[in-house]
């Protein structure tokens, strides 16, 4: 799930967002802030199976912002990252997923899960108006920037990762929607001989950055980019216990 390019000509954006505003606003039908209990019940029942299959524990959670407009920007390894990110948040995140995947039987899912279609060959302008919507109404916005899933490195490589290839969209849609973003990154999830040593699949969440809204221009939205991406890979370094230790 990631951010799409800009491109696209005017019309064929504006017809975009029309059906994307829609499409996302079934998705959304909840006050601003607040969690329905179908979510709840969701969120609560994934935690306590993460919790007893693979030792999903949660550190950090009192840093991200109670109300008003937040970017969730996350480490990407796993086709399932928005359900691991989305059970160590606790608010109800909206996110970018390229419409590819809005198919059945998933289509139902990836729409209570949050998500709203990215036409990445269409350029992406309607996906960028629905997100900047969302922030303009409070949401929280997940995003992962680096754009696309890395291949899953081992529990001593976990925290190795460089800022290669960070996506600036992440940096843009933060400084243009007024929204701090708060690093999250999520460990390896332990095997069954992993599990029996104790091992834990750990969620760090950071301190939020907060960006100067006075910031533009492609280098400076990459350099940001790249910071972001190295806070939520020095989340991994940490040690408590979880991460093989």
């Amino acid at each position: 799930m990631k951010a799409a390019p800009h491109g696209g000509s005017p019309q064929e954006g504006a017809s975009e967002t029309d059906k994307t505003s829609e499409n996302t606003r079934g998705a959304s039908d909840v006050p601003v802030g607040e969690i329905s209990p179908r979510y709840r019940l969701f969120r609560r029942s994934m935690l306590a199976a993460g919790r007893l299959l693979l030792g999903f524990t949660v550190e950090g959670e009192e840093r991200v912002p109670e109300r008003g407009p937040v970017v969730i920007a996350a480490n990407h390894w796993r086709f399932f990252d928005p359900v691991f990110v989305c059970m160590a948040v606790p608010r109800r995140v909206q996110w970018m997923a390229k419409k590819e995947l809005f198919i059945p039987p998933l289509r139902r899912f990836f729409r209570f899960l949050g998500a709203f279609p990215v036409d990445r060959q269409g350029g992406g302008r309607s996906a960028i108006r629905a997100a900047m919507s969302f922030l303009s109404e409070g949401w929280a916005l997940g995003m992962f920037p680096e754009g696309t899933r890395r291949r899953l490195r081992g529990i001593s490589e976990a925290a190795e990762a460089d800022a290669e290839g960070a996506k600036s969209g992440v940096v843009m849609l933060a400084v243009r929607g007024g929204a701090p973003i708060v690093p999250v990154f999520v460990g390896p999830a332990p095997g069954l001989l992993g599990r029996l040593r104790g091992e834990r699949m750990v969620a760090r969440i950071g301190e939020p950055i907060v960006l100067e809204k006075a910031l533009r221009g492609r280098e400076a939205y990459a350099g940001a980019a790249e910071r972001v991406l190295r806070e939520i890979y020095a989340l991994g370094k940490e040690r408590s216990g979880g991460m093989g230790s």
